[in-house]
C-alpha cells in the first residue's frame, strides 16, 4: 500500500512539473501593477506597447493587479488578477490585442 501511495504521489509531482512548464512556454510577459505603476516581473514587451500599458494603468489609476500575456492559437491573451475595473480591462486587451505575437515576444524588459 506505501508504494501505491509513493507511486501516486511521484505521478501528481510530474503532472504538476509538466503544468507548470507548458504555462510558462506560452507566457509572453507578466506585469505587475501597483498603485498605478507597471513593472515587467516576467518576459518581454516592446517598449511601445509598456508605454501604452502604463498609460491605461495610470490614467485612471489601478491600484493593484498581476497581468498576464499568453500565446492562445496564434493571438495574445491577458489574464487579470485583480481588482480590475471592466472598462481597464479592456484597455488593456486593446493595447496587447493590436500588436502581432512575434512583435511582442521580440520585445525588451
Amino acid at each position: 500500500m506505501a508504494v501505491l501511495v509513493a507511486c501516486a504521489i511521484g505521478v501528481a509531482i510530474g503532472l504538476l512539473l509538466v503544468w507548470a512548464s507548458a504555462r510558462a512556454a506560452v507566457t509572453i510577459a507578466v506585469l505587475r501593477i501597483e498603485g498605478g505603476s507597471v513593472e515587467v516581473t516576467r518576459g518581454r514587451l516592446p517598449p511601445r506597447v509598456l508605454a501604452d500599458l502604463r498609460d491605461v494603468a495610470a490614467r485612471p489609476r489601478i491600484d493593484s493587479a498581476t497581468v498576464r500575456i499568453v500565446r492562445d492559437r496564434g493571438h495574445a491573451r491577458v489574464e487579470i488578477r485583480g481588482p480590475v475595473d471592466p472598462r481597464h480591462v479592456q484597455r488593456l486587451r486593446n493595447v496587447v490585442g493590436n500588436v502581432p505575437v512575434a512583435r511582442l515576444i521580440g520585445g525588451s524588459r
